[in-house]
């Protein structure tokens, strides 16, 4: 909720504030409000469902009534208590922020955002494991383009100034 919040009030004021470090409850906590937002849960148990279901697909049963029901419940209580519906208005505003080089959309997979260019990018595609994510991670794009610049130009590194 934080992550949102500090994105929107640099939008708003023009001045961008001090930028927060990103921490890994930051980045859990992002998961789950796209996860509640995408209802994976409810997709998957669908799936699930379909899949071990012997009876037609057109039967009206209660089942599935109280399946969307527990569905919804178990998304809003992921989600600590907020209203689902607020969540969908700031995640439409800050939709273009959540986007991964690779232009696939996010389809309930984890993401991490660099610290430089702010882009979320799919662990897939920064080659992440999800039992190794790194407190500060820096995309290949910037990677690169520190490299391309002349040697002059290049920020020092503080790594320098410690071996020296």
């Amino acid at each position: 909720m934080e992550i949102l919040s500090n994105v929107s009030s640099e939008h708003w004021y023009g001045s961008p504030s001090p930028k927060r470090h990103r921490t890994k409850e930051d980045f859990f906590t992002f998961c789950n409000i796209v996860l509640a937002y995408t209802q994976y849960e409810s997709y998957k148990q669908e799936e699930l469902r379909a899949a071990h279901n012997t009876s037609p697909l057109d039967s009206g049963g209660s089942t599935a009534d109280s399946y969307t029901s527990e569905s919804t419940s178990s998304s809003f209580s992921m989600l600590g208590g907020q209203d689902p519906d607020r969540l969908v208005a700031m995640d439409d505003e800050d939709q273009d922020l959540i986007t991964c080089f690779c232009m696939k959309p996010y389809a309930g997979r984890p993401m991490i955002e660099c610290s430089e260019c702010n882009t979320w990018i799919h662990l897939s595609c920064a080659k992440i494991r999800k039992s190794n994510i790194p407190d500060d991670f820096v995309c290949q794009q910037c990677k690169d383009s520190k490299m391309t610049k002349r040697k002059s130009k290049r920020a020092r590194s503080e790594k320098k100034y410690l071996s020296e």
